[in-house]
């Protein structure tokens, strides 16, 4: 399996030059001048590419800046007055020397920085700096490879860095957690302890943290372990010979290697690969239970279709001017289907997808919510009407119970605390539409970023309206009182930049694991070759609201705003349960040199249990530990003598046994 690389010519310098001098104030006799680097990287595995500098001050009308590639002078090569590039095309591999130099009318040099690059070949390409493609790019590094991982955005640490704070971690979560993920939860805690962040005496068992700090512990564990790290990079086709990944496409070139891994959380590597996979729910394979053990092995029992129902029991007009169906139905409310779904059908949608946000009630570290910029409080017209008429059938407090986010670490000032605020059960910061998260999987990247913005002014909408809805009463006092952390998300005025998607594509590999696997209730056969384990329930958040049939309690059949799709499920003792390594690969036919540790082989009730970050982290060092030794070994993923890959990952302090 010898790794095929792209054609590479001769390097030919291209420097994005604007003029030498500038008419700023900075003297030579002035302040000294400095020239620094921009997020300069030591390696990179694209030959064509720029390399940006800052100079402290516009050097003066007497002086210019000049730059180098390995010994070749370029003109002067500001792109502004405090500012330039180095642009590169076609390296060759090995080491290449970049200079800036700011010179005076004399020649004097008054400021220089010198950068060196190593261009390399990968032995291994992980795409999505997810914590899973974090913890597999750190353990195939860790294992001698040269890795680089790909990420599409400026940011890595996929949703531990973007607003989920609180960690999904299950009853009996901390008795999986080893290795990479064991050091991650490690570093957070004692980060929380060094700055006295602690909430109580939680630090003894601390998976809560900071999205700011995940985020700088990814970094650092990245930079340790030498993984070259390429941002604003997606792929856009994959070059097979057969069944082999020679290599990737991308804006900024083709990109070679021996094994890849897909640990993005749209499988859109695997996808682009041309691996088989899946969208959306299985039906339930037997309406009746097997006695065959084989059929039983497939049955799942809550497969599918679920029974719909309203929301809280609560029954809710769906229908813009109540009582009149051609008036439309309320946002976000889909239409009555024709035929109305049967439960344990099988269908092509997914849950609810969200924003999960960092909030405070630090008024010294707060920005209030303030509404999107098309603001229309008629599109939460049902979250209203749901509101209010839970309020009418219990008396509830809504200021309790529609928002109740969960305290994490205390604040910088400790009388106050940093919240992860996620969705619930019914109208909430989760959402879910055709036009939403249904369309999301298999979008392009412009209808994605749309889709983003959507759930962005969605989610800030509904915060404001419960803030400002007189309607809510004594919630819009307790709104006020949070706000978005001026210290997270600083690019992006307190925003987290990762929408919550909780699912989409899903492989279909080796061994798709199911219900039965998380449950363990005997119908499949143990598992021989665990990689990792579960340990969270299977929690399904909504799929759709819509308009359809119930009997009010007047005893009239009309129709109602109901929702479906929502599963809450615990394995007996809430037990956590074993992933085979046959999960992360795909079927040999397809593909032989690709691993997948975040949209694995499972079906949709089976992934509601292992989507969380703590397993995908597992799993995404596992995977990493494969690719290294296939690389190794010179063998197909699939080939992979698993009694060696147990030993390594152990010897990585990974929990196999439970």
């Amino acid at each position: 399996m010898a790794s095929r690389a792209f054609p590479l010519v001769v390097a030919a310098l291209v420097c994005g030059c604007g003029g030498g001098g500038g008419d700023g104030d900075s003297g030579e006799g002035s302040t000294a001048l400095s020239v620094t680097f921009a997020q300069a990287s030591p390696r990179t595995v694209f030959a064509s590419g720029s390399l940006s500098f800052n100079v402290s001050q516009a050097p003066s009308t007497t002086q210019q800046t000049a730059c180098t590639l390995n010994g070749t002078t370029a003109a002067p090569c500001l792109t502004s007055a405090t500012s330039g590039r180095i642009d590169y095309t076609s390296l060759p591999l090995g080491l290449h020397r970049m200079t800036v130099e700011v010179r005076g009318a004399d020649g004097a040099v008054a400021a220089r920085a010198e950068h060196v690059l190593e261009l390399i070949t990968p032995a291994v390409v992980v795409f999505g700096a997810t914590p899973a493609g974090i913890a597999a790019a750190a353990a195939a590094a860790r294992a001698g490879q040269r890795v680089v991982l790909l990420e599409p955005s400026p940011w890595v640490g996929g949703m531990m860095s973007g607003g989920l704070a609180k960690t999904d971690i299950g009853p009996r979560g901390n008795e999986i957690i080893g290795g990479f993920a064991a050091e991650f939860f490690q570093r957070a805690r004692n980060a929380a302890i060094s700055r006295g962040i602690c909430p109580d005496s939680r630090c003894t068992n601390l998976y809560d943290f900071e999205p700011r700090e995940a985020e700088r512990i990814f970094e650092s564990m990245l930079a340790e372990t030498g993984v070259v790290v390429e941002r604003l990079v997606r792929p856009t086709a994959v070059h097979k010979t057969g069944a082999t990944i020679d290599g990737i496409a991308t804006h900024r070139g083709d990109l070679a290697a021996e094994v890849f891994i897909d640990a993005s959380y749209e499988g859109d590597l695997m996808a682009l690969a041309g691996v088989s996979y899946t969208l959306g729910r299985e039906p339930r394979v037997l309406a009746e239970p097997p006695d065959d053990a084989a059929e039983l092995a497939q049955q799942e029992d809550h497969a599918g279709v679920l029974l719909y129902r309203a929301p809280r029991g609560l029954y809710v007009d769906p229908y813009r001017v109540p009582g009149d169906p051609a008036s439309g139905t309320l946002p976000f409310v889909e239409p009555r289907p024709s035929p109305v779904p049967s439960t344990g059908d099988g269908d092509s949608r997914v849950m609810a997808y969200t924003y999960r946000l960092c909030v405070t009630d630090d008024p010294g570290n707060r920005t209030p919510f303030a509404p999107p910029a098309a603001y229309d409080p008629a599109r939460y017209e049902a979250v209203a009407r749901v509101a209010l008429a839970w309020v009418a059938d219990t008396g509830v407090d809504l200021a309790t119970g529609l928002f109740n986010p969960a305290a994490t670490v205390r604040s910088a000032n400790a009388a106050y605390y940093k919240y992860d605020l996620n969705g619930g059960s019914t109208f909430s910061t989760d959402m879910t539409g055709p036009h939403l998260n249904q369309a999301y999987p298999e979008a392009d990247e412009p209808t994605r970023e749309r889709i983003r913005q959507d759930y962005a002014d969605y989610v800030r909408g509904l915060l404001y309206f419960w803030q400002t809805d007189s309607r809510f009463g004594a919630l819009n006092a307790e709104m006020a009182r949070f706000g978005y952390c001026n210290d997270e998300f600083t690019h992006r005025g307190g925003w987290p930049q990762q929408l919550y998607v909780r699912t989409a594509r899903r492989m279909i590999g080796e061994y798709v694991m199911n219900e039965n696997d998380v449950m363990q209730n005997g119908r499949r056969p143990a598992i021989a070759d665990v990689v990792g384990f579960g340990a969270y329930n299977i929690d399904v958040h909504t799929v759709r609201y819509m308009a359809a049939p119930l009997t009010w309690p007047d005893g009239v059949r009309r129709d109602s705003l109901v929702l479906e799709g929502f599963l809450i499920a615990h394995a007996p003792n809430d037990a956590p349960y074993p992933v085979p390594y046959r999960s992360l690969v795909p079927q040999a036919v397809e593909a032989t040199n690709l691993l997948n540790p975040v949209t694995l082989s499972a079906t949709h009730i089976a992934y509601a249990s292992l989507r969380m970050e703590p397993t995908m982290m597992i799993l995404g060092e596992s995977a990493g530990v494969a690719a290294a030794l296939a690389v190794e070994m010179q063998q197909r993923v699939q080939d992979i003598d698993y009694a060696t890959l147990r030993a390594r990952l152990l010897a990585n302090g990974q929990r196999l046994v439970n």
